[in-house]
């Protein structure tokens, strides 16, 4: 399992696969700057400003880059293999196809540890902290349109909104709690004209207590209040993001009910399984490659194998993603959507590699 043929062969497939990721990465990166470096150089960021967006924005590329990257760098290692005749040399020796994937699979388990580790650690802290910066660096009258545009959230108090939060989410103005009875009507409103993150609470100023007797409406004085619940700076800044970017500990924290989140619970279930199923993906694209083992035979199919395998992987790709959407929608349990296309395509992958060792 440690010798010099599995080492060279592990040493193939992780240079193959790097080198299409650095390349899809980098492919990805010219795309996304062709639409921002305009809104940079708008800011008078400069070049300095673009190498931080680029900085920031490479955990997203390298996430969305790595299924891809391993399908590719497995196809051409298993064509090098057999364009070489070194798979019949391996088979000679008494090695089967079956002991060549396990032999590689340290590789996957490598690059699926990557793979978690950017989507789960890295990319949660680049996507808050680019927020932050592009909040930061906004010019006076980028958000005039913006202005009417409340921001909504669910939190352990009740329904909040509020219209404009600090770069760094910790000051917020236009702040109002509505809450509810046991019965879940609408019992009180609380009005604040700002709030600041002290101390792990948040501090409100001018705030005054709407309340809905039965009878009559109890307004009180307004005065500064302390206000205890589950929203966090991290929380107020994601809240106008289209598809935030959360870590797994996040995420089992806004299922519980600890942290605050403005979507479904069934987005925030399929996004938490797949944290796990996400990686494992790799492992998929190690099998539905297999055919380029046959891909350098005298047939002439060696191009149509290479273009099945291709077209399996893609296949698997878009299943995940739409069935993903299935299951951020609550149109089917979220379990299921995150672990059909797995399961679906592995199994395909393991009928392959159980043909080829027969035959």
């Amino acid at each position: 399992m440690n010798g010099a043929l599995a080492n060279y062969l592990r040493k193939l497939l992780a240079a193959q696969t790097l080198g299409v990721l650095l390349a899809l990465t980098a492919l990805l990166q010219v795309l996304d700057l062709l639409d921002a470096t305009s809104d940079i150089l708008k800011r008078h960021l400069g070049v300095a400003g673009i190498l931080h967006y680029t900085m920031l924005r490479t955990p997203v590329e390298l996430s969305l880059s790595l299924p891809l990257a391993m399908l590719i760098g497995a196809l051409f290692t298993y064509y090098t293999l057999a364009r070489n005749h070194e798979l019949i040399a391996i088979q000679a020796a008494g090695m089967h196809l079956g002991w060549m994937v396990k032999i590689l699979l340290p590789v996957v388990m490598l690059f699926a540890a990557l793979q978690f580790i950017v989507s789960d650690r890295v990319m949660p802290l680049a996507e808050g902290a680019l927020n932050t910066w592009w909040n930061a660096t906004a010019l006076p009258g980028d958000d005039d349109d913006d202005a009417p545009k409340a921001l909504w959230c669910h939190t352990d108090d009740g329904l909040v909104s509020f219209d404009r939060v600090s770069a760094d989410g910790r000051h917020i103005d236009g702040l109002r709690i509505y809450r509810r009875n046991g019965e879940q009507q609408l019992s009180s409103r609380v009005s604040a004209a700002s709030a600041d993150w002290v101390q792990g609470h948040w501090q409100l100023h001018a705030a005054a207590d709407l309340q809905l007797l039965d009878q009559h409406v109890a307004r009180s004085v307004p005065s500064d209040q302390l206000w205890k619940t589950n929203l966090r700076p991290d929380d107020v800044l994601r809240l106008n993001l289209p598809q935030p970017h959360l870590s797994s500990t996040t995420l089992y924290g806004i299922v519980a009910g600890q942290r605050v989140g403005t979507r479904p619970p069934s987005y925030y279930r399929t996004s938490l399984y797949r944290s796990i199923a996400a990686p494992l993906g790799l492992l998929v694209m190690l099998l539905l490659a297999l055919p380029a083992t046959r891909a350098a035979r005298r047939g002439g199919e060696g191009g149509g194998l290479l273009l099945a395998a291709l077209a399996a992987g893609l296949g698997f790709v878009l299943a995940d993603g739409l069935l993903t959407s299935l299951g951020e929608g609550d149109r089917v349990p979220p379990i299921v959507a995150a672990f059909t296309p797995l399961l679906l395509f592995g199994s395909g992958g393991l009928m392959l590699l159980r043909r080829y060792i027969v035959s």
